[in-house]
């Protein structure tokens, strides 16, 4: 590649032939500096992409880095001595290898090419070592590309890419204007989107080859723990959760009916609630004894009616999925499997590093049954001994107030709409028996208070209840697009009534709007906002709103149509264009591909014969010659300016030798004269121009 950047870079540039000679060593030590600075420079973003990865103590060695470089430039600094790096590099060593237990493999291997590359950078003063840096970059791109790979990310690596290519081709061009330099890397870039585009709608989308190994400490927004509080911490976040695609407008669940479920809590300790070690040991059971989950009957039980969506989930670095209730996965679209479990939660077989696309199947009339019997009804009874004695007391009391399990839901809820309880983003610290204080004392939380509460309250008059966690909500993006932001994090209660589990929503007591209009307008309806401060005010004007809609669009296409083109839709497009698909046609597609690619390639460079980059002056003075050549009849071959108006001079009227005279002098001065650096350019040029004219009438008179 290099080789190949040093053979255009002569080719694209002309001026080579007719410079004068100097040195081509010279030339590439005075372009070294510039060069090395623009690496450095490129080094300094990508560090500042790679934060999460990257470990504090590299990233300020990293800059280090960057300040020696920018000091060499500025030549008020001298490299520092190669025994103070190598004891640098040791000591990276010993930090690298302390901390890269607690980060992750694939984290560690991010710091050692940071740390790599700062060490060296430092010491950059030979070609190698500019190659070797520029090789390294393309992988810290690369390592960027993992965990970012949103459209902003996408066009950000690519200018850092051709800012590296630019620095490259300035390195290799010791005779070559910046300018040029970038007229020839941007051709480059140019050339290849043909290519690129070509191989990426073509070529096989096969899967990775391996698992990204993850660490335990990074994941992005529901967790498998929550205490009250928690998902109030998530509402304050913007980001984006997934995105859902309908087949219509008419498909799309109206609001009150969007309920993602994610997560199952049936473990309470008196102030948090998590994922039951005794549930994950049973579903592991259940799968080893082959037992089939009841969501994959969903289809065949209630196929009347049913809705065909797509999801577009943000990595999360964790193996749990997201569905509007109930909805079947489709693994024969996924291209990571999902498995279901007898709580009714979906499992990816691996975690979500990246942007994945999920197919699903929603069936609106289908109910949570209870999958394994006695099991989950004492799973969902139990409660710690001595925590919440007041909740405890006060559902015991309605118990015997009300008869049936439903009543006795329907009077929880009615107590959290009558009590006067306020949805809050802030509520008060309740940090001793935290149900009691909310209930009876406090009166204000977000939704994980209520859940929490009523799930107790639930348990404690023996009717068992288990807290779900999920999404609530989505704003509609488009006719059949939702978009579900972290802010939508929401939790609510499943009670076991009749052998099924049927859902209750507190909040909706206590903030109605926060089903129907959002997060936003519920807490608009108690005077708070989501954020606050500048940002909040500039978030609500009307530029900022079409701006962020218009970046979500860029967004959400971004990853339907690149990110998510996997294998099934390559598929898909090769039998819309091709019908149905046989192995002799897909060779023949790939065959013909490659063809199309040698074609371009061939096009692009295959040695042509270019004109000389001349002065406009000169240009103008050659155009003359063209023109007596084309009148006369007679061509110049190898004659001298002066021998060849001897020669057609005969041919020719007074006043068009007169001004050939003229510009052939202007032409000599400008070439051979000691003084024709210091000639007024501009003002030849008009000159010659003049002529020009003159030469072109009496011409044009002269065939007439």
């Amino acid at each position: 590649m290099i080789a190949f950047l040093k053979r255009q870079s002569a080719f694209f540039n002309p001026s080579h032939s007719t410079s004068r000679p100097l040195s081509s060593h010279s030339l590439l030590s005075s372009h070294k500096s510039t060069s090395y600075l623009m690496l450095a420079i490129a080094y300094g973003v990508l560090l500042f992409t790679l934060t999460d990865e990257l470990m504090a103590w590299v990233i300020v060695l990293g800059m280090c880095a960057l300040v020696v470089r920018v000091l060499v430039f500025l030549r008020s600094s001298q490299l520092p001595h190669p025994r103070t790096i190598n004891l640098l590099a040791v000591l990276s060593l010993f930090a690298l290898t302390w901390f890269g237990f607690s980060i992750g493999l694939l984290n560690s291997m991010i710091n050692l090419l940071a740390v790599a590359f700062a060490l060296k950078l430092i010491l950059l003063d030979s070609k190698r070592d500019f190659h070797l840096l520029f090789c390294t970059s393309l992988f810290l791109i690369g390592c960027g590309f993992i965990s970012a790979l949103s459209m902003v990310a996408w066009v950000g690596y690519l200018g850092v890419l051709i800012f590296l290519l630019l620095a490259l081709a300035y390195y290799h061009g010791p005779v070559t204007p910046f300018s040029s330099s970038a007229k020839f890397v941007a051709t480059l870039v140019v050339q290849s989107i043909p290519i690129a585009a070509l191989l990426f709608l073509v070529m096989p989308q096969l899967p990775p080859l391996w698992q990204m190994p993850t660490s335990k400490s990074q994941q992005t927004g529901l967790s498998d723990t929550v205490t009250p509080g928690d998902i109030a911490s998530l509402a304050k976040s913007s980001d984006l959760a997934f995105t859902a695609t309908f087949q219509s407008n008419d498909d799309i669940p109206l609001p009150q009916q969007r309920y993602w479920r994610a997560l199952v809590m049936e473990d309470f300790n008196g102030k948090t609630w998590s994922i039951s070690d005794r549930r994950k040991q049973a579903e592991r059971q259940l799968s080893l004894l082959q037992k089939t989950p009841p969501l994959t009957q969903l289809l065949t039980a209630d196929t009347a009616s049913t809705t065909a969506y797509e999801m577009i989930v943000e990595p999360t670095k964790q193996n749990w999925l997201f569905s509007l209730a109930l909805s079947e996965p489709d693994n024969a679209k996924n291209t990571i499997f999902v498995n279901t479990q007898f709580d009714y939660t979906l499992r990816s077989s691996t975690p979500l590093m990246s942007k994945k696309s999920f197919y699903f199947t929603y069936v609106p009339s289908a109910t949570v049954e209870n999958a394994a019997g006695d099991f989950e009804r004492q799973l969902n009874s139990l409660l710690p001994a001595t925590t919440n004695e007041k909740t405890q007391a006060w559902a015991l009391a309605l118990k015997q107030q009300h008869t049936t399990p439903t009543e006795l839901a329907n009077a929880i809820m009615s107590y959290f709409r009558q009590q006067g309880f306020t949805y809050t983003l802030e509520p008060n610290a309740m940090p001793v028996d935290t149900i009691d204080t909310f209930l009876f004392e406090e009166k204000a939380g977000f939704c994980a208070h209520y859940a929490s509460a009523m799930t107790f309250a639930l348990r404690a008059a023996g009717v068992p209840a288990r807290m779900v966690t999920g999404y609530q909500g989505g704003e509609q993006l488009d006719d059949n697009v939702l978009q579900v932001r972290q802010y939508d994090a929401h939790a609510w209660v499943e009670a076991l009534i009749d052998n099924k589990w049927q859902r209750y929503d507190p909040t909706s007591m206590v903030a109605p709007s926060r089903l129907s209009f959002g997060l936003e307008q519920a807490l608009a309806d108690f005077g708070e906002k989501r954020t606050s401060g500048l940002l909040g005010d500039l978030s609500e004007g009307a530029l900022f709103m079409t701006l962020q809609n218009w970046m979500r669009q860029m967004d959400y296409q971004w990853s339907k149509w690149i990110l998510g083109f996997d294998a099934n839709k390559q598929k898909d497009l090769l039998e819309d264009l091709l019908g149905q698909i046989t192995t002799r046609k897909m060779t023949a597609v790939f065959l013909s591909s490659l063809s199309i690619v040698g074609v371009i390639l061939l096009v692009y460079f295959f040695p042509i014969k270019r004109r000389p980059n001349l002065p406009k002056h000169q240009r103008i003075y050659r155009n003359a010659l063209a023109l007596v050549e084309k009148h006369t009849g007679v061509n110049r071959h190898h004659l001298s300016p002066q021998q060849y108006l001897e020669q057609v001079g005969s041919y020719l009227t007074h006043d068009t030798k007169a001004s050939l005279h003229s510009m052939t002098a202007l032409f000599n001065e400008s070439v051979y004269s000691a003084e024709s650096d210091n000639l007024d350019k501009s003002r030849l040029t008009s000159m010659m121009k003049q002529h020009f004219d003159t030469v072109k009438k009496s011409l044009r008179q002269q065939n007439a």
